[in-house]
């Protein structure tokens, strides 16, 4: 049993949380609402209500409001139905608590007036605001009774409070918790695949001896299913046990952001030129390829470039005793990063070593919403689906909007700035970048507002993040970041304007490519479906940054509309 089980420093805590065994199988967790009432009476007028409520004569509350509210005498004032409380007490359980993705973990609420005796009170057990979640009083110790036993078993729950604890979601961001992860110090929970992928990975490692064919691991996963974040733990615990280790990725900004945030540990992130130039066969124990779909056939730079043979995965395989590499195919965007899953695996096979695959098959960015994550797969295929059709009944922890000008998108994200969250706005590179300094508006999505692209690397301007820190360095909300900056990082919030390349045809019912927009290396791409691709996973990459919320903006009318059209509420 918890009591004052604060779920979120933001929200008043839960008043009673217990935790047990289901009596069929599995764990079982209630929330309940305890409330000292010793009176209540029906809603009285005038009382403020909705927009319903006011259109009318103002002496009627309508069906919602009639029963989501109560009047309180002793209080002297109006007050929420005690059930809605327990709703709002369950959604933020789900919402901080990763355990409750799993369909068989039971979760349900209740609210107990243990002092309301009145007999002419007893209406507030019949009428049920959410459904699903019974009101008991002081009359029906019997019901309350049974409602728990139907809960839980007999057996000890000692084993399902300590999961309730362990699966709580961090709010924190993973470059945040970059240096602590490699230090051994990390708050996050690795779960299910995740740990599996760790255990596996080290036992290997720790071999004396290894007979067969040389181990190497294809970890994939969309995004958001906590590929960086394996690759960071695994690092650390490398390091922590003295094996020589290096971390590569395909993705400069994620490298950098994260080889800075690991002070003491930097030196293990290294280029993936520097690994082929300075070691040999097996020279390391360990080589974790992060972004592994963002790797070129061959190192590009330095003076293994000058030589023939050998692609940029099997430096990886040959130079490593143990190598593993993170991918996510969704996420390739241009013609020179070769490796798609396949591609990666057919490389491996041909060098003559054995493919371990291990898939990520949960989100966990986005509140870990598998409903955010499903919608945007389904947006990008040309087959969207409605989001979140009804939330009263299974309300959406992920927070996802549509604005109507950019303006309007920037005031938003904000407000969300200036409460502590992190935020970004990101756009399709269908913009010329004719600046390196952040300071001039080459991305103007609209007549009348216009902002800088993010930095270059090497610029001199006060309080702008160079390029790889625009996504996780104080500063970057003042410039627009590209599909190079975000990738592989994450923000609390994040805005995403599409631009004239990409808009939804509602006479083909699917997505057109404008190529005359196309302003990135994509334009290379000759082939029209192709590019079709590599532009529909390049905003796939920009609207999965986001752990809390998402706005977008098309400059494409017809494309608002399709937002309007899904379900998505306007801000």
């Amino acid at each position: 049993m918890f009591v004052e089980y604060r779920v979120d420093p933001a929200m008043n805590p839960i008043d009673v949380v217990l935790a047990g065994r289901h009596p069929v199988d599995g764990f079982s967790y209630a929330a309940i609402e305890l409330k000292q009432w010793s009176a209540v009476e029906r809603p009285r007028t005038p009382v403020r209500g909705c927009g319903s409520c006011s259109s009318g004569d103002g002496r009627r509350l309508c069906t919602r409001c009639a029963i989501d509210q109560v009047y309180a005498p002793f209080y002297n004032k109006h007050k929420k139905h005690p059930a809605i409380q327990v709703h709002d007490n369950l959604v933020a359980l789900r919402k901080h608590h990763s355990m409750f993705d799993d369909r068989y973990i039971t979760l349900v609420g209740a609210s107990y007036l243990h002092n309301l005796k009145q007999l002419d009170a007893q209406w507030i057990s019949r009428v049920a605001p959410r459904p699903g979640i019974p009101t008991f009083t002081a009359r029906q110790p019997y019901d309350l009774r049974k409602f728990l036993k139907a809960t839980f078993s007999t057996a000890s729950g000692e084993e399902a409070a300590q999961a309730l604890l362990e699966r709580r979601r961090l709010n924190s961001l993973l470059a945040d918790e970059a240096g602590a992860i490699v230090n051994g110090h990390a708050r996050f929970t690795l779960v299910e695949n995740q740990l599996l992928a760790v255990d596996y990975v080290m036992d290997t490692l720790r071999e004396e001896v290894r007979s067969g064919a040389k181990k190497v691991f294809v970890v994939s996963g969309r995004a958001g299913s906590g590929k960086s974040l394996v690759a960071l733990t695994l690092l650390g615990k490398a390091l922590e046990e003295e094996h020589k280790a290096r971390y590569v990725s395909g993705g400069i900004a994620s490298r950098e952001t994260f080889k800075r945030a690991s002070r003491g540990r930097g030196a293990a992130f290294e280029t993936l030129n520097k690994v082929a130039d300075d070691y040999t066969t097996d020279g390391l124990d360990l080589i974790l390829c992060d972004e592994a779909h963002r790797l070129t056939e061959r190192p590009m730079t330095g003076s293994f470039a000058m030589r023939p043979g050998e692609s940029s995965v099997a430096v990886i395989v040959t130079r490593a005793k143990v190598a593993v590499f993170f991918i996510d195919g969704d996420q390739r965007l241009f013609t020179e990063e070769v490796w798609s899953p396949d591609a990666l695996v057919q490389e491996v096979q041909r060098l003559g070593a054995e493919v371990v695959p291990i898939t990520l098959d949960r989100v966990l960015r986005a509140v870990g919403s598998a409903t955010y994550d499903t919608w945007i797969q389904r947006l990008m295929a040309g087959d969207p689906v409605q989001w979140n059709a009804d939330p009263d009944t299974d309300p959406e922890p992920f927070e996802l909007y549509y604005a109507d000008s950019a303006a309007q998108m920037e005031r938003f994200l904000q407000g969300k700035e200036a409460s502590g969250a992190s935020a970004r706005m990101s756009a399709g590179m269908c913009w010329d970048w004719t600046d390196d300094t952040g300071t001039f508006p080459d991305v103007r999505p609209d007549e009348d507002w216009a902002r800088p692209w993010n930095a270059g690397d090497n610029h001199k301007t006060p309080g702008v993040p160079k390029r790889r820190y625009w996504a996780t360095e104080s500063g970057g909300f003042g410039q627009i970041g590209c599909v190079h900056t975000a990738q592989g990082l994450e923000y609390d919030w994040g805005g995403v304007i599409l631009g004239p390349d990409l808009t939804w045809d509602r006479d083909r019912d699917g997505w057109t490519v404008h190529r005359e927009h196309v302003r990135s290396k994509a334009s290379r791409i000759r082939d029209d479906e192709e590019l079709a691709r590599a532009i529909r996973n390049a905003y796939g990459v920009l609207m999965t940054r986001s752990i809390r919320g998402t706005v977008l903006y098309s400059v494409d009318p017809a494309t608002r509309q399709l937002f309007a059209d899904l379900g998505v509420p306007k801000i």
